[in-house]
């Protein structure tokens, strides 16, 4: 009796917590993710993944932001001196996308356009036709 009743708490846990699915931010940034929001993290790993690309370097990325519910959403982006791979995962939210794009789509160029005082980095020319907005900054915020 007493190991059917720690079963089906373990099991009820399991459920309340989302069966382990959550990536909370102090996490995030730990393991190096450039975490965009509640707080900005990490931004210098992606003045390091810029250069790296002006020099056609390999690198890769990972850009977590997160939901007014606190739920990851991620976003990888690998270059390989010539093309991006760009896979988005958002399994961790709630309210997430049937429709993730983990095939690690490629898209041709990454691109900067200033709007509003805003440097906003977007992943152009990609397979599927979407373009893919991935990093937006305030002015002065990357030294570039």
């Amino acid at each position: 009796m007493k190991k059917r009743i720690v079963g089906l708490v373990a099991v009820s846990l399991l459920t309340l917590t989302g069966c382990g699915t959550s990536y909370p931010s102090e996490e995030a940034i730990k393991n190096g993710d450039i975490v965009m929001s509640p707080e900005r993290a990490n931004i210098d790993r992606f003045e390091i993944f810029l250069k790296k690309v002006d020099a056609q370097k390999k690198d890769t990325i990972r850009m977590t932001n997160y939901t007014t519910e606190g739920d990851a959403i991620i976003e990888d982006i690998t270059f390989d001196g010539k093309e991006f791979e760009y896979s988005l995962d958002s399994s961790r939210d709630e309210y997430g996308s049937e429709t993730d794009d983990r095939n690690k789509e490629v898209c041709q160029n990454l691109k900067e356009q200033v709007e509003n005082d805003q440097s906003i980095f977007t992943l152009t020319d990609c397979e599927e036709g979407t373009d893919h907005e991935i990093f937006k900054s305030d002015p002065d915020e990357l030294k570039k």
